[in-house]
């Protein structure tokens, strides 16, 4: 009895439709294929050979939930197309996309070849429909484990890599990115700025209206500078009330003038929480990348260093070293 309810559970399981490649090329084979996934709801793609499925799964990478791939095709056979598809994924990080084989040959030998491979199942031709339908099902239940899987693992780099409060980068995945940005601009030798950036006397605020008008505050702040951000230009925060900001291809003259630009828009807001309108200014320290000299750690301490001074000087505005 209880073997009869799982059963009747498994039923009504809902299965999202998945994407499904195509490869052959036999143009009948295709079609047969097509109309057979297609009556069951599903999306497809196809490709008549190796060289063409190889472009379409790069192009579509992530989207494709399952490959039907023919052996003996003109050009490159199946089984070397599935050995560069997985050469792609592992050099893209290792995410998977189930390969099915279709073929003529069901020699034992042939079957080893094709898990050898890359490939995760062996259909003989012809294809029997019902044999296609339940393939299709199992593969529907692994699309479906491998999306849900994909958003988790989402989610933990969006709680390990970004700041809750303002859903910008955090210290951590900032001072990563900055690395990596400062290291490309070596190679190619671009110009490169660093700026830090103060909320000025934003401790007051919170002693004067609360915590929750402090958290106001910061996340206005980060949505005016997103919002308006430069498409060279990063931003991460960094501590309570410091930012900072990477700049790619940027001069002195250029960071100067882009902190002055997000300086004048803090400064423009008008904060309401609760029944005060609180008004915001910023201080920014900034520096450009010396080559020869400078690593990422003599850039960030040159900007904090220029940032003192910007305080020393009054507040609201931007010093340069």
């Amino acid at each position: 009895m209880m073997e009869k309810r799982s059963l009747k559970q498994a039923d009504k399981i809902v299965l999202k439709p998945i994407t499904v490649l195509i490869v052959d090329d036999s143009i009948s084979e295709r079609v047969l294929i097509r109309a057979r996934l297609q009556q069951l709801g599903h999306h497809v793609f196809e490709a008549s050979d190796g060289y063409r499925a190889s472009k379409i799964f790069t192009d579509k990478i992530g989207k494709i939930d399952l490959i039907l791939l023919d052996v003996q095709m003109p050009g490159i056979n199946g089984f070397e197309t599935a050995m560069r598809i997985r050469e792609f994924e592992e050099e893209r990080g290792g995410e998977w996309c189930p390969i099915i084989f279709l073929s003529g040959r069901n020699e034992p030998e042939d079957i080893a070849q094709g898990i050898e491979s890359g490939g995760d199942d062996y259909l003989v031709k012809p294809i029997n429909s019902i044999i296609l339908q339940a393939k299709i099902k199992s593969m529907q239940r692994i699309a479906d484990m491998r999306h849900r899987l994909l958003d988790y693992q989402h989610q933990l780099e969006k709680l390990v890599n970004i700041d809750e409060l303002t859903q910008l980068p955090n210290r951590r995945n900032f001072y990563m990115t900055l690395e990596n940005e400062l290291n490309r601009a070596k190679r190619h030798s671009l110009p490169f700025s660093v700026a830090y950036m103060d909320l000025d006397y934003f401790k007051q605020v919170n002693d004067s209206y609360g915590h929750d008008a402090g958290d106001t505050v910061l996340q206005s702040v980060a949505k005016i500078i997103s919002a308006n951000l430069r498409g060279c230009d990063l931003i991460g925060r960094v501590g309570g009330e410091e930012f900072c900001f990477c700049l790619i291809g940027t001069d002195a003259d250029k960071v100067i003038s882009a902190c002055n630009r997000y300086r004048t828009l803090i400064e423009g807001l008008s904060i309401q929480t609760g029944d005060q309108v609180l008004k915001i200014t910023a201080s920014f320290g900034t520096t450009t990348f010396i080559p020869g000299s400078d690593d990422s750690s003599s850039l960030i301490a040159r900007a904090d260093k220029a940032l003192y001074q910007a305080k020393e000087m009054g507040r609201n505005c931007v010093k340069h070293l």
